[in-house]
């Protein structure tokens, strides 16, 4: 669908021919079925992607109303854009021509209401009412409906399916959805029997070590249709809506809405000194030691209080933080092999039921948050809030425990990881390096400059899951330091030896949590939170 919707002209001449060359060899064979689904599904597409670009002239509207999609197809047809129904079963080509799972409920029609979400790309929620699985016998839904009410849940329903349709306005989905990919390739890898070595405990944890993957849609290189995740809330709210009932009744002490404040002048002008001991400067060790004690002594982790005050039962409160705990481990794990950045707090999610970490916004990979103005120079996000949320023992016990797993398991499939990798970083379509809108007139990928840059990646990921840690810091040639501090060989060294499990862990909790590192960060990313 994307290629016929490119905005590069070679590309959309390529898929009009493949799409004019499927519908003439469906018509060939007869499967007038399947010709007509693919016929109507033009209309579908354009749909999806008027509704992506569509702007309200009211910019403060919250919600709009649309005419639904109907075209000369049902829509219960089209196989449903959620991760469950896209999922093909080892052996279903064998066993039966339809591969989708059957269990999946389907699309019946669209909300005519549409809202739009307050972040700053404006994507728009679109509800979908859903009708019971092909293949249950509720199916018997009134297909003799009169169009009158069928904009609005019906009798037959079971329920809505919601989806997030958005445009970029400078990443890639492309990205996003190859990520997703990559990440169920992972869950496989740590619910494998030989995913990594231990008894039935160790196996046991393996299968609660997953990464919440959903479904990502390419309609055209800046547009598409993303699966909702329900229940799910970004980390700065979170911190937001914490507050600590053992602190006085007007300290600042006592909520996080404060802290969470992006806006708040005190806040920003307060890290901004801080940077600037070591940005104008050039003292990088005044700096941290300004940060601790101006931004996270000044504003305590309140993330803690929010599990207590959300999960009122003992147990269901332990399990929630231990979910927390254990995909915030994953994630790190998984975030650093691919060089995932841009990682603020509402780029991290938290299913509220649950208390399971969610990322999104896969679009700065492979290192590219270190040709950022402000370089990120912190492997993953590990701040003080996070760590208060992981419980008495922090960084330690449980987190690192998780975090040695699932590295221990992605170094021990490094080839499997690597050949998926590969292909990925390899796309002639798809340049990691650059913004969709440098690729739009740009040739294909195919120079000597993406090719070296392909293979350094391929260098990069291959030497993390060997246990080097090769993540750099560009500041440190472009920042004089007046400390003291001067760069050895030694220091060097350490970063080109392999490691072992275990120290590579602790060597990247270390860098995660050092103030050198957060100070460095750009003021938005919010280090303190």
């Amino acid at each position: 669908a994307w290629l016929r919707h490119s905005a590069n002209s070679d590309r959309k001449q390529v898929g009009e021919e493949l799409f004019k060359g499927a519908q003439k060899n469906l018509h060939r064979m007869e499967n007038m079925k399947m010709h007509d689904l693919l016929v109507a599904s033009k209309g579908l597409f354009k749909f999806l992607i008027d509704l992506a670009k569509y702007q309200p002239k009211n910019a403060s509207a919250r919600s709009f109303n649309v005419r639904p999609w109907k075209g000369d197809v049902e829509l219960k047809e089209f196989v449903p854009p959620v991760q469950a129904a896209l999922s093909v079963s080892p052996g279903s080509l064998e066993r039966s021509r339809d591969v989708f799972p059957a269990f999946v409920p389907r699309m019946r029609a669209f909300c005519p209401t549409v809202q739009v979400m307050s972040s700053k790309a404006r994507p728009k929620k679109l509800t979908v009412f859903a009708l019971p699985p092909s293949n249950s016998r509720h199916q018997q839904h009134s297909a003799g409906m009169s169009s009158k009410g069928s904009y609005t849940l019906q009798p037959g329903d079971v329920g809505e399916m919601h989806f997030l349709v958005k445009q970029e306005a400078k990443g890639d989905l492309r990205k996003d959805a190859r990520v997703q990919n990559f990440n169920n390739v992972i869950n496989r890898l740590l619910t494998s029997s030989n995913g990594c070595g231990g008894g039935p405990s160790s196996v046991r944890q393996r299968r609660r070590m997953q990464l919440r993957t959903f479904s990502v849609v390419c309609l055209s290189e800046d547009c598409g249709i993303l699966e909702w995740v329900p229940n799910t809330d970004s980390l700065r709210n979170l911190v937001s809506q914490s507050y600590n009932p053992q602190a006085a009744p007007h300290s600042i002490r006592r909520r996080g809405k404060r802290i969470a404040n992006f806006n708040d002048p005190a806040l920003r002008t307060t890290f901004q000194t801080c940077q600037d001991a070591y940005v104008k400067n050039g003292n990088l060790i005044r700096a941290a030691s300004m940060f601790e004690e101006k931004c996270l002594k000044s504003n305590p982790p309140l993330l803690y209080w929010w599990f207590v005050n959300n999960f009122l039962d003992p147990h269901a409160w332990f399990e929630a933080r231990t979910k927390f705990t254990m995909s915030s481990a994953v994630w790190s794990a998984v975030g650093h092999v691919i060089g995932l950045g841009d990682r603020h707090s509402e780029n991290i999610l938290v299913d509220t039921s649950s208390g399971e970490c969610v990322h999104v916004d896969f679009d700065c990979i492979f290192d590219k948050g270190q040709n950022l103005p402000r370089p990120e120079v912190v492997p993953f996000r590990l701040t003080s809030n996070m760590l208060d949320a992981f419980g008495p023992t922090g960084s330690d016990g449980m987190y690192s425990g998780c975090l040695t797993a699932a590295m221990g398991t992605l170094r021990s499939n490094r080839d499997t990881l690597l050949s998926v990798l590969e292909p990925f970083l390899k796309d002639p379509v798809i340049d990691w390096k650059r913004h969709r809108a440098q690729q739009k007139h740009g040739k294909s990928g195919s120079s000597h400059n993406e090719t070296v840059a392909a293979k350094r990646s391929i260098q990069v990921i291959n030497g993390r899951l060997q246990g080097i840690y090769n993540l750099g810091n560009p500041n440190m040639k472009k920042i004089k330091r007046t400390d003291g501090y001067s760069v050895n060989q030694e220091d060097e060294t350490s970063n080109i030896l392999p490691l072992s499990v275990e120290g590579q862990v602790r060597k990247m909790i270390s860098e995660a949590t050092s103030s050198e590192n957060l100070v460095q960060l750009y003021v938005g990313w919010m280090p303190w939170l």
